[in-house]
């Protein structure tokens, strides 16, 4: 039989239709503020933040809010930390619980995760304009200006573009956020005086709450319980892991146990300077340099994924190309990376391979693996080696409440 081509055959473009766009469920939106139920926090504390749930409700558009009040000595001119200076450098990790379950740990999430994806994952626009208001990307706090309030995207299970259904699960939703100290927030830019202290307050969790009618839930509920289907809530994992730098060829094998490893990256910022606020040197922001790479290759059980050496020392732009492709955006003319030739190199460097199978926007798109190998050479023994693995993961809700989580 003769293979009939697609353009064929005729269809009428959806412009040219009656607009067929169903409309949303009979509900009401509601912005909510939960504070923190730990009072006040210095550098180096917690704060924890405990959510209701049982509501007849959906949460929608999740962000953390704090205040921060910064004491010093003299004038202490500073700026965050990071290849993008946002106050994410101001929290060291973070953890968000289903009552008794641990879904996310985010290690190392400031100068790490949050800083990285920042970089290379956001539009240099935005965080010109839009992270300046938000959480002072790249902005030099003046001293005297000891006293601000900045508002962050949460990662993980809260990052999810899918409305968490609170009327399904019974309990608490517990957000844990450990601060950094003041070495790993802060480089001072101006004069070599102190940063005596940091003080967080007004610390909550902020997010729209879409109300359904009970006849909505009770609908859902008897569906569940006539099938015994699962609500299915996908979100995007972030584990990271830290290792010194290794002055020659060093090979680091983790058992991560995912079935949908989507990218592993990796920073590498001078290991000297991620705890001191100094002002000498050029690289004390906490910025990621290529320390001497010359191989970096990932392993999925013994399964080599990039057979293409990458080399930042003789082969930047190639370097450059495969991180694109961990953030689905390699040749996106949209989206304009932090980084130009030398700051690249200099102040925001990232390694990355890609282990995505399509870049649809499947579920599990990723590549399964139980444990993975990396092996790197670097020609210094200075840097710490910031790795994040990213994975799809799903949550399970059954009609009772309870929760599975699906790596």
């Amino acid at each position: 039989m003769q293979y009939v081509l697609p353009f064929q055959s005729e269809s009428i473009p959806s412009s040219m239709k009656s607009n067929q766009a169903p409309r949303p469920v009979n509900s009401t939106i509601t912005t909510v503020v939960v504070p923190s139920t730990s009072g006040q926090a210095n550098a180096g504390g917690l704060s924890v933040i405990q959510v209701p749930l049982g509501n007849a409700a959906y949460m929608a558009n999740p962000y953390v809010r704090f205040r921060m009040v910064v004491t010093t000595g003299g004038n202490s001119a500073r700026r965050f930390k990071g290849a993008v200076g946002t106050a994410a450098a101001a929290i060291s990790s973070y953890q968000t619980s289903i009552n008794s379950t641990l879904i996310d740990n985010i290690l190392n999430y400031g100068v790490g995760v949050s800083d990285t994806i920042f970089a290379h994952a956001c539009s240099a626009g935005y965080l010109a304009r839009d992270g300046k208001i938000l959480f002072n990307a790249d902005e030099v706090t003046a001293n005297g200006d000891n006293d601000e309030t900045y508002v962050l995207p949460l990662l993980g299970l809260l990052g999810s573009q899918q409305a968490f259904p609170l009327w399904l699960v019974n309990g608490t939703l517990q957000i844990n956020l450990n601060y950094a100290s003041i070495g790993q927030m802060f480089t001072r830019t101006a004069a070599a005086d102190s940063i005596t202290g940091v003080t967080f307050s007004d610390v909550a969790l902020v997010y729209d709450r879409i109300t359904v009618e009970s006849d909505f839930i009770a609908k859902m509920r008897g569906e569940m319980m006539a099938t015994g289907a699962k609500y299915v809530y996908n979100f995007t994992s972030y584990q990271s892991l830290s290792a010194p730098s290794v002055s020659g060829q060093n090979v680091i094998n983790t058992g991560i146990n995912v079935s949908s490893l989507r990218a592993v990256t990796m920073t590498s910022p001078v290991t000297a300077n991620l705890t001191v606020s100094n002002t000498t040197g050029a690289d004390t922001g906490g910025y990621s340099l290529r320390a001497g790479l010359s191989n970096f290759q990932v392993s999925l059980d013994g399964r080599l994924v990039n057979n293409a050496i990458l080399n930042a020392v003789t082969s930047p732009a190639l370097v450059f190309a495969e991180l694109n492709k961990c953030y689905s955006r390699l040749f996106d003319a949209a989206v304009d990376d932090i980084s130009d030739k030398a700051t690249y190199l200099t102040q925001s460097f990232a390694v990355g391979v890609n282990c995505c199978r399509v870049s649809e926007g499947l579920s599990f798109q990723g590549s399964s693996v139980s444990v993975i190998g990396i092996q790197l050479s670097q020609n210094t023994a200075n840097h710490t080696n910031f790795i994040t693995f990213v994975s799809d993961q799903s949550l399970l809700i059954g009609q009772d409440g309870a929760v599975d989580l699906v790596r």
